[in-house]
């Protein structure tokens, strides 16, 4: 055997080595997760909700919190209020493709003298957080303690990437006619303008113009940033990689639009178009992008999940008005439907991963009174009630809470009421006496203008007792 051949069989044997001892150190760390799993001594809590619902804050104040437990005031954890809990370590992520939640950018952001608050979620992060418990250990000595290590990951995610998991089970002619009732609706329809027609114009039957169609789909992805923003913005933005479309390596697969002319063609006048139709250009890419994109992304991510947050902003959607509402609770059903909930066996949780429990948090509550604060949290109870039916109903006991990551104001007497007072990021004070919060939502047009119109903004000057 010549030299050169047996280079070739040792450069196969060491490579082979190099692969079995990989395998081996994925199959131990997988082994130990399953470990902590079955004991359970290890959590995956996904954090989610929609736009500006305040996830960045609120990853930030909680792994604050947790990392100067013995400073911060947490009077529902227990493991803190019995002396159990001994310390706390952030640690590097084990899932190398899974990027760091910036932890330390995000509490700077907060803590500086104009302070601002951290930046929207654009991708997919995390964090390992191990907590050092102490828990009694049964026996003689009642007294004897034994310490242990809980680890808690947190996954973060943009709000706009949920809303694309119903279209997993949705065609693409399904979601143009969805798109078109939507877009031809207020408060849509104000925003899209003349887009509506020229989509309107467009027949799923005719060749694709790719010109007409990049120039189309440029104004669509348009469209879809103006619902987003401003004070009210929308919540059921769809294909939510259109607006954020994170680590994509090709970008032409977000190039289709929603056809409005699907509405009025049978399936099988759509299913005879020719290859190089609108309809089966921009079905092809469709698909593609249910298949490369989001069901990837949650058999990634959300198979892993043990404990779900939900987080919406109620206070801002009640304010914008009954067209919001509807799209809030429709966002939140259609989120939720994506979800797999329901308790199973321990075995079972070794080998795939079950949301137990799941909480609807009611965030930002610092902007309102705090008699007010049961109201906001019933109210959420009303927003999430068809998402909330169907979790109940696979086991799971859903919650509703309402929090503030960050507490950003105070409350102070005006006249004969009290008012809401903070800085804003300008550094200018900001006060304002906001209406008492109902218990359910307006029914009539004029409940709704009534309770709009009485909140009352000042500029005062903050009492000496508040500071930042």
């Amino acid at each position: 055997m010549g030299t050169q051949e047996k280079g070739k069989i040792r450069s196969f044997f060491e490579k082979a080595g190099d692969a079995i001892s990989e395998s081996g150190a994925n199959l131990k760390h997988s082994s130990v997760n399953m470990y902590e799993r079955l004991i359970d001594q290890r959590m995956v809590l996904g954090l989610t909700g929609l736009s500006r619902s305040g996830k960045s804050t609120l990853v930030t104040s909680l792994i604050n919190q947790l990392l100067q437990f013995d400073k911060a005031s947490m009077p529902g954890f227990s493991p803190v209020l019995g002396g159990d809990l001994l310390g706390v370590k952030l640690h590097p992520l084990e899932d190398k493709d899974l990027a760091l939640f910036p932890y330390q950018k995000s509490y700077q952001s907060l803590c500086e003298p104009l302070s601002a608050w951290p930046d929207s979620t654009v991708d997919v992060s995390g964090c390992l957080l191990e907590l050092r418990l102490r828990r009694k250990v049964s026996g003689l000595n009642p007294l004897k303690h034994k310490e242990f290590s809980f680890f808690l990951e947190i996954r973060d995610y943009p709000g706009e990437w949920l809303l694309d998991l119903p279209l997993m089970d949705m065609s693409f002619s399904r979601w143009s006619t969805q798109c078109h009732g939507q877009c031809a609706t207020e408060p849509r329809l104000s925003l899209i303008g003349s887009l509506l027609q020229d989509l309107q114009a467009i027949n799923p039957l005719d060749t694709v113009d790719k010109e007409i169609l990049l120039s189309l789909n440029e104004r669509y992805k348009a469209f879809l940033h103006n619902c987003k923003s401003g004070n009210t913005p929308l919540s059921l933005i769809q294909p939510g990689r259109f607006i954020i479309p994170g680590n994509i390596s090709d970008k032409d697969v977000l190039s289709f639009i929603p056809l409005f002319g699907c509405a009025t063609l049978s399936d099988a006048q759509l299913d005879a178009a020719d290859e190089n139709s609108y309809y089966k250009y921009c079905d092809r890419l469709y698909k593609r992008y249910v298949t490369e994109i989001i069901e990837p992304f949650y058999k990634t991510h959300f198979k892993k999940i043990d404990r779900q947050l939900v987080l919406v902003d109620v206070i801002n959607v009640l304010s914008a008005g009954p067209q919001y509402i509807d799209d809030v609770r429709q966002a939140l059903a259609n989120i939720t439907d994506s979800f797999s909930y329901g308790h199973q066996s321990r075995l079972r949780q070794l080998f795939t991963s079950k949301i137990d429990q799941v909480v609807f948090v009611a965030t930002k509550i610092d902007q309102v009174l705090s008699e007010d604060h049961e109201a906001v949290r019933q109210l959420l109870e009303l927003l999430v009630k068809q998402a909330y039916r169907h979790a109940a109903y696979a086991g799971v006991t859903p919650y509703c809470e309402a929090v503030a990551a960050v507490r950003a104001s105070v409350e102070t007497p005006r006249g004969t009421q009290n008012a809401i007072m903070g800085i804003q990021t300008d550094g200018d004070d900001v006060g304002y006496v906001h209406p008492k919060i109902p218990y359910r939502f307006p029914e009539s047009a004029d409940e709704w203008l009534q309770y709009i119109n009485s909140v009352s903004y000042t500029h005062l000057t903050l009492p000496t007792i508040y500071s930042v």
